[in-house]
């Protein structure tokens, strides 16, 4: 299918009208990026816990804030579905929050250094966050070893602690087990245990925990992958076609990144994980519409000799605008319809707005940026030459 047939509009001309419309965009996105003293980086890259919960019956914003306000949690984010049982609780990393020892009593002698097994009186208060796998620290005086969790059974009274390995010293039974349990899971089971009559149903809990060093890794690796898929990218255009065109089309893409990283800015939206998954996307679709404007461009230049430049670069766009137009109106449907389906604050809805910003900054970036710096550098190399 086709339409926009027959089309001749001269885009180079407006050149400088989309420059100064993408140096405005490009200015106002690192203005609040400075006010904001850089982007709004999620747990994934600052570290944090994240807690996706679905609870007993639809609870408020003032219910969640009082409870985790009086475990002592300052929560930076809590979002509700209005009418719904779910909700969203975001709590950013502080040191002080990294985890919190729970301590709790043997119920009995476990026996001599060979026991592999020690039980605890299931009617204590912080048993329920110990769980298969925990490294903990068996204490009795100045007496201390470590040991991990290997299995946990629960009979009458009694729960059990099958150990990896033999305790390796005679407990006394005023011994105590010790673990760090981290934020999150202290967290879900505050929520679990909840205030009145509502709490957290166990089945419907996701704990989302990211450490600081973790955070900061990712973040770098996230910078690298953006990086070098552009450095890749100049290497396949320059050996495709000429540097030229791949100047032209990197040139486009930090402009698409720039522009969608100053509007999320704007928006005071959080970059995480999947919005660099985006905005690898956005990399990815605006290279592409900007190879096929560049492909007619090469064919045109090979059979229309002797025709100025600047009207084969017209040309060539305005024989691609139909398919650009459609491919980039289908893309942008279906990222509208997961964009408005979605609730605001999720992270498939972040994604979608990316996306949304990207397609049309894409598009708009392969006719009035990439092409255009092709043209500029072809008159460059034209200048040099005489």
């Amino acid at each position: 299918m086709e339409f926009l047939t027959d089309i001749n509009v001269d885009f180079l001309s407006k050149r400088r009208i989309g420059f100064t419309l993408s140096a405005a965009l490009i200015i106002l996105g690192l203005v609040f990026l400075g006010i904001h003293k850089g982007p709004n980086f999620g747990i994934d890259f600052r570290g944090g816990v994240k807690i996706q919960a679905k609870f007993n019956r639809a609870v408020t914003k003032v219910e969640l804030n009082e409870k985790l306000k009086n475990l002592g949690y300052d929560i930076e984010k809590i979002q509700v579905d209005s009418g719904k049982q779910e909700a969203s609780i975001q709590l950013s990393y502080r040191p002080e929050f990294d985890s919190q020892k729970v301590v709790v009593p043997l119920a009995s002698d476990p026996g001599d250094s060979t026991a592999t097994s020690i039980q605890i009186s299931s009617t204590e208060d912080k048993i329920h966050l110990f769980q298969s796998g925990d490294g903990i620290l068996l204490i009795d005086g100045e007496n201390r070893t470590r040991n991990e969790i290997r299995d946990i059974t629960t009979q009458d009274e009694t729960v059990t602690f099958q150990l990896a390995k033999a305790i390796g010293t005679d407990l006394t039974q005023a011994a105590v087990i010790q673990i760090q349990a981290s934020v999150g899971r202290i967290l879900a089971d505050s929520l679990m245990k909840g205030e009145g009559d509502w709490h957290a149903l166990p089945g419907g809990m996701n704990v989302t925990e990211v450490g600081p060093s973790v955070g900061k890794d990712l973040k770098w690796a996230a910078l690298w992958s953006v990086l070098w898929s552009m450095i890749i990218l100049l290497l396949y255009i320059s050996w495709r076609f000429e540097f030229g065109f791949s100047v032209g089309a990197i040139t486009a893409l930090i402009h698409d990144v720039l522009i969608t990283l100053g509007i999320f800015s704007l928006l005071g939206k959080e970059i995480n994980l999947p919005t660099v998954a985006a905005f690898l996307t956005i990399i990815g679709y605006s290279l592409n519409d900007t190879i096929v404007v560049f492909d007619r461009i090469r064919e045109n230049t090979k059979f229309l000799k002797g025709v100025d430049y600047a009207e084969i670069l017209n040309r060539s766009i305005n024989q691609s605008l139909s398919r650009t137009v459609i491919t980039s109106l289908t893309t942008l449907f279906v990222v509208l319809v997961i964009f408005f389906m979605s609730s605001p604050g999720e992270e498939i809805n972040t994604f979608a707005l990316a996306l949304i910003i990207g397609v049309i900054v894409g598009t708009y970036s392969s006719i009035f940026i990439a092409s255009p710096i092709v043209h500029m550098w072809h008159l460059r190399n034209q200048q040099r030459a005489a």
